[in-house]
């Protein structure tokens, strides 16, 4: 399949990320058809993207005739899988994180789909590898993992599958860059690719927090937003869901340590249905898309440094592990995945090993998570050295 014949994109899933990816490839000049199980999931889908592109509209990013032909002419929907995908040059599933949904999906639609179409998943930690196994020809299956929100974050993570075609990945590349988003390669089918895998110790950090109970998120959130972040971690996992957090640190307990497993309160909320925004309870209480949180009082505790430091730490494994090419593009995926203004190599460059070391080693000792150990890479420095090209 070549970048200049793809014109018609299936999505599976008309949830936040699914009806967000419509929108983004409809008004990069797409083809575009949604595909749910429910037709009450496709209308609230349109409705979404035309509030979006009202918004688009507002703020003279686009005009109201391209809206309505987006929504009119470039986007349809619809509950047949085979009406979806049977004319398909590019099917992106954006269905919810069970390896048994999406490999049911991959292997009604590869027998559905045209042979040389390319067939994507958006998940954000599960083995390309085990989904393409659905798959007749795995060779044209690619991870294409987006960012929430979709119309907003620019990073699109494109993984290669131990069967991946090195075509598949050069026109995914292409066609990330055509719907304005930032392409970074993910060379190796490793849990969390760059970016999550990046923030997962921080997220076992997080899970400890609570279960410790003697720092409230409310502080951590406070100082995060008072160096400039947008979004503190707890009001970001109660944004994306107490559940997706829950179940995304049960597959690192299960794929990469026994120090990922949520701990007490997280069963708790998880059991009692505060899920976060989208219950109106989590973490924090809701008010619509906005958090209620205590901005009195910032941590003095732990601070931004201790989370710089992991994700130093973890992004020191990612290189080594040969999952990005460089440290530059992992930084770039950092920057553009988070919404950082400097990804973890060259936000320490300056720093000396000591100041990073150090307060992994303390968290260690704190939290009994043998992930803070410092890599030998940070306590001599060499990181430095890693190639930035």
């Amino acid at each position: 399949m070549q970048i200049d014949k793809i014109r018609n994109v299936a999505i599976l899933g008309a949830g936040a990320m699914g009806h967000g990816i419509a929108q983004v490839f409809a008004q990069a000049g797409y083809d575009t058809i949604i595909r749910d199980v429910k037709q009450e999931f496709l209308d609230n889908a349109i409705l979404k993207i035309g509030a979006s592109l009202d918004f688009l509209v507002s703020k003279k990013s686009i005009t109201p005739e391209e809206k309505e032909a987006i929504l009119t002419k470039r986007i349809r929907t619809t509950l047949d899988t085979r009406a979806a995908v049977g004319d398909a040059q590019l099917v992106i599933e954006a269905v919810p994180e069970l390896l048994d949904l999406k490999r049911k999906i991959f292997r009604e639609v590869s027998a559905m789909a045209p042979e040389d179409a390319i067939l994507a998943t958006n998940t954000s930690t599960m083995s390309i590898t085990d989904i393409a196994g659905a798959v007749a020809l795995p060779g044209r299956f690619v991870g294409l993992h987006f960012f929430n929100p979709v119309t907003k974050m620019k990073l699109v993570e494109i993984i290669r599958g131990e069967h991946t075609e090195n075509q598949c990945m050069d026109v995914m590349t292409a066609v990330v860059q055509k719907i304005k988003k930032v392409p970074v390669s993910v060379l190796k089918d490793a849990p969390g690719f760059i970016v999550n895998r990046i923030n997962a110790p921080n997220q076992a950090l997080m899970n400890a927090i609570l279960d410790e109970g003697k720092i409230r998120p409310d502080e951590i959130d406070t100082t995060m937003k008072r160096m400039g972040i947008p979004m503190g971690p707890f009001e970001l996992a109660d944004f994306v869901g107490i559940d997706v957090f829950c179940h995304t640190l049960e597959y690192y307990a299960e794929k990469l340590s026994p120090d990922y497993k949520p701990g007490k309160v997280l069963h708790e909320l998880m059991a009692s249905g505060r899920l976060g925004m989208k219950s109106g309870q989590g973490i924090y209480k809701w008010n619509g898309e906005k958090a209620m949180i205590d901005s009195s009082k910032p941590s003095t505790d732990i601070s931004p440094k201790e989370f710089l430091a992991i994700q130093l730490n973890e992004a020191i494994k990612v290189f080594k592990e040969g999952i990005a090419r460089s440290t530059q593009e992992i930084d770039q995926a950092v920057v553009h995945g988070m919404r950082a203004f400097a990804g973890p190599f060259a936000l320490c460059a300056g720093m000396t090993p000591a100041q990073m070391t150090e307060p992994l080693t303390q968290l260690q000792k704190r939290f009994k998570l043998d992930i803070f150990t410092p890599e030998p890479e940070l306590v001599d420095g060499s990181f430095k050295k890693f190639s930035t090209n």
